[in-house]
């Protein structure tokens, strides 16, 4: 056999454990700010077992980040002491408990290595199959410390003053900082900013250090930064080494095209999203460095077109969850949790993974039986008191039954449905209800006169923004004629407010290619991100309105730099780039089958690649002929209005001529 162990854990506690850990590391100046919902943790006494067939003797070691012992066949062994295990037949089972972190063990054997053929048990009734990744392979690893790697960092720029030293990283960057060789006697202090404004600004710059006084060495934790301000020291005092800390993914996805600022922008973009795929997909690396449902929603689908790493997408699906009971909504957003819901059939869309589907739908049920229980007798759902209706930062009217709110409802419930029927449990309640839902948004909100979908009627001002409406175009909740009066009435009507964030600029581009106005989401990538970009931006922020100067242009939440700098729902343009230009989509689970379907949207040529689960698709399209190559079966190539079958390993070439 010669199978390598791995470390193992009860499944879904190491997400869990690292998620708690995350979630108290938000720092704001002299402060922790650690998340305002409820932090689930991991088992801290777990089993392992399993029954193991040797052919011949073979001996067993088990290794442990905790204490307790082994069972073999009734009879307890310590951990890190070899077993002899005869030829024949063993029940073997691992006892371990970890007060202060997540309980796991490695198996060195034959038969007996530690995999995913073990079973762990919290001590109650159900054994389940062991959790474990390919990040812990090792004997040495320790799954309580995050597995990141690590790279040293060149300034780009040192300039020394009389008040101290200003370092300029050259773009954004996440690094921890290390000194050595200290000579400042009444230590140091430091000051990071995502712009040049905040680092210099030390009254209000937001993440700070102090190397404290004594001390000839010393390291910081890893922060978000471009530029870095040290107060009151020379250059002689001390040796700085910035070490950038990241995960290796393997970039897939590719786009270049005749538009220069375009392919600027596509870069930008997976630089900001490297930036924050991290243990799990988080919303930014300076604030708040947590995991939002809604924004990992989007960091799902762009990561399925930049690097389709299956592992942290799953990582981020579980940590969210957490552990029953249920008693609030994921991040306190009503919104949030349906797009929890909804990422777990999409994952599976994107993958055919059945055994995620098999480990994951148990607790998606219970979310959506808690979102169901919620719901008032008209069948709609309501933000309660503690609960926070989102949808965008924006003035949406969310006075009731908020429009938007009801359509991620009832797609929450076409989601739970389906997955329920890939494991043959389906349940109709689900689907039932989703149809009737979808009926009673159509005659509650829509609006005859003004030709739209209204946020709210209980409020009776009727107000109308993009949000519901172009949630409304992507589900398919307006029959044609109502999809072309919200084209005309909302989307192509400058007198309803615009969006300002990348979050739902994903979502409007996203229904703007969708009807065909490739042309238009062209310059609006060029005038939004493009934006950013003419402003001296190295990474996407978290919003951002032309309208706004100066030093304001950095400030949110009432705070002057409180506003995100680098913001992973601001990479949409990687998603909407290989879906919609290159124009690769699966059409059943897994890419089993897909369509290339290449429009330039304005362009004179492009080519990029598109990960499609296992396997890529190449895309060179200009306005005299299109290039496919796949190493992929199932693929099918749409152009001019015919379909063309696509063969693997064999380029398709067409003459647009």
């Amino acid at each position: 056999m010669n199978k390598k162990p791995m470390w193992i854990w009860y499944p879904g506690d190491f997400e869990i454990y690292h998620h708690l850990l995350l979630n108290t590391r938000r720092e704001e100046r002299n402060h922790y700010w650690p998340a305002f919902w409820r932090l689930d943790d991991c088992y801290h006494n777990v089993r392992f077992r399993k029954e193991v067939c040797c052919d011949a003797p073979e001996e067993m070691t088990v290794y442990a980040r905790g204490i307790g012992h082994v069972m073999v066949d009734g009879h307890k062994h310590p951990f890190r002491q070899p077993i002899i295990l005869s030829a024949g037949n063993h029940e073997i089972v691992i006892s371990i408990a970890r007060t202060d972190g997540l309980p796991c063990v490695y198996v060195d054997g034959e038969r007996s290595v530690s995999d995913s053929s073990w079973e762990a048990n919290d001590f109650s009734f159900e054994w389940l199959p062991a959790g474990s990744n390919g990040l812990y392979m090792n004997r040495e690893d320790d799954p309580n410390i995050f597995a990141f790697q690590y790279k040293v960092l060149k300034p780009l720029s040192v300039e020394a003053g009389q008040d101290g030293i200003l370092y300029d990283f050259g773009q954004e960057t996440f690094a921890a900082l290390s000194f050595k060789h200290i000579q400042a006697p009444n230590g140091i202090q430091l000051f990071y900013g995502e712009s040049i404004d905040e680092a210099l600004d030390t009254e209000h710059s937001i993440l700070i250090d102090t190397v404290p006084a004594g001390s000839d060495t010393y390291r910081c934790p890893p922060r978000a930064f471009r530029y870095l301000f040290v107060q009151g020291v020379g250059t002689e005092q001390f040796m700085l080494t910035a070490l950038y800390e990241f995960l290796p993914f393997d970039r897939r996805g590719s786009f270049t095209c005749s538009n220069e600022m375009i392919n600027r922008i596509w870069d930008m973009a997976e630089y900001t999203f490297h930036l924050n795929s991290r243990e799990f997909f988080l919303d930014g690396i300076k604030r708040d460095r947590w995991v939002w449902s809604g924004d990992a929603y989007q960091s799902y689908l762009i990561n399925n077109y930049l690097y389709f790493d299956a592992d942290i997408t799953k990582r981020t699906i579980i940590a969210l969850r957490g552990k029953d009971p249920i008693v609030k909504h994921i991040n306190t957003i009503l919104d949030y949790s349906f797009f929890w819901i909804m990422s777990i059939d999409a994952y599976y869309q994107a993958t055919k993974d059945m055994d995620f589907i098999t480990f994951i739908y148990p607790r998606m049920k219970s979310m959506m039986d808690y979102c169901i229980s919620l719901a008032d007798d008209d069948g709609f759902i309501r933000g309660r008191e503690g609960d926070w209706v989102f949808i965008d930062w924006a003035e949406i009217d969310k006075i009731g039954a908020v429009s938007a709110e009801q359509i991620l409802f009832a797609e929450s419930l076409k989601a739970t449905w389906a997955c329920g029927e890939l494991l043959g449990n389906g349940e109709e309640r689900y689907i039932k209800r989703y149809d009737q839902l979808k009926e009673q948004i159509k005659a509650s909100f829509w609006d005859e006169e003004r030709g739209a979908y209204i946020d709210s009627f209980e409020s009776g001002n009727r107000n109308i923004t993009r949000h519901t409406n172009i949630f409304a175009l992507l589900w398919g909740y307006a029959d044609t004629e109502q999809r072309e009066s919200i084209i005309a009435n909302v989307l192509l009507n400058d007198a309803v407010p615009q969006i300002s964030t990348p979050y739902f600029k994903f979502y409007e581009l996203e229904v703007m290619c969708n009807i065909g106005r490739l042309g238009d989401v062209t310059d609006q990538i060029q005038d939004y991100w493009g934006g950013m970009l003419q402003l001296g931006a190295t990474t996407f922020w978290e919003e951002y309105n032309p309208a706004v100067t100066d030093l304001e242009r950095y400030g949110m939440y009432g705070d002057r730099y409180g506003k995100s700098l680098c913001h992973a729902w601001g990479a949409s343009p990687i998603y909407l780039l290989g879906r919609y230009y290159l124009g690769v989509y699966s059409t059943s689970a897994g890419y089993d089958t897909f369509v290339v379907e290449p429009r330039l949207g304005g362009l004179e040529w492009m080519k990029g690649t598109v990960p499609v689960n296992g396997g890529t698709v190449s895309v060179e399209l200009t306005q005299q002929s299109l290039e496919v190559v796949t190493d992929q079966s199932g693929g099918t190539v749409r152009i001019l209005g015919r379909e063309y079958p696509l063969m693997k390993d064999i380029p398709f070439i067409m003459n647009l001529m």
